[in-house]
């Protein structure tokens, strides 16, 4: 046996992937440590391991992911551009007003 206890909730986890996947507990455990072995490594190479496995907290462990802006810019794109024409063009100007219902600003 293992020299650890699973939680109640990680042991009904890996029943319920188990039986969606109709793969073996251990053949899902060593796919799960595989991929987390290689997401280690890959954070090792490139200078970004986490606090707990380098023994220091680091200054940019929590920059993986990209910036708002970048996540917003790529949920932009998915918009289609009959929606985006149907956009205010003085949204920026007159945000007040679109936001809270206050009237238009003389421009």
């Amino acid at each position: 046996m293992t020299p650890f206890d699973l939680t109640p909730a990680q042991k009904g986890l890996l029943e319920a992937v188990a039986r969606e996947t109709g793969k073996a507990i251990p053949a899902l455990l060593d796919e799960a440590l595989q991929g987390l072995q290689a997401q280690v490594q890959l954070r090792r190479e490139n200078g970004t391991a986490t606090a707990h496995a380098t023994g220091t907290r680091t200054a940019g462990s929590h920059d993986t992911r990209p910036p708002i802006w970048e996540a917003l810019i790529d949920a932009s794109l998915d918009i289609p551009d009959d929606e985006l024409d149907r956009l205010p063009t003085d949204g920026a100007t007159q945000h007040d007003h679109y936001i809270y219902g206050t009237p238009k600003r003389p421009v």
